[in-house]
């Protein structure tokens, strides 16, 4: 359904898109802050090296900020013994309940994607 002009929809922030996803990174940078809290560059870092998921820096450390205003992780500054002091993130229980959101929504797509595919490569049982 669409807005009234001038009328705008509630803002969804780290929460999952209605209909077929399109931006991960939100989901991501949640369930990489599950059980770990992390720092921007540790979180970009893990993302590349492991699931190969790269984004520019600048697109990750907004979306932190986001996930931050919208009240989904927390954040505090880390002072090291050497180097320059580090934001570190952690998730909040709003986050873990956006992070079950997200959850559900891409395993609903997961399995419409399996359907396609199933249809795509001819294994797909048409049902009378």
């Amino acid at each position: 359904m669409k807005d009234a002009p001038g009328e705008h929809a509630p803002k969804e922030g780290g929460r999952p898109p209605k209909g077929t996803p399109k931006n991960y990174l939100m989901a991501w940078l949640l369930v990489m802050l599950k059980g770990y809290n992390l720092h921007g560059y540790e979180i970009m870092k893990e993302l590349k090296e492991r699931f190969d998921v790269i984004s520019d820096p600048g697109t990750v450390y907004r979306a932190l900020r986001q996930l931050e205003r919208d009240g989904y992780i927390a954040s505090w500054w880390d002072a090291k013994e050497h180097g320059p002091a580090r934001r570190v993130y952690t998730l909040t229980d709003a986050g873990s309940d956006a992070l079950k959101l997200w959850s559900a929504a891409l395993e609903a797509y997961r399995s419409n994607l399996d359907a396609f595919f199933n249809l795509y490569t001819g294994n797909w049982n048409k049902k009378n």
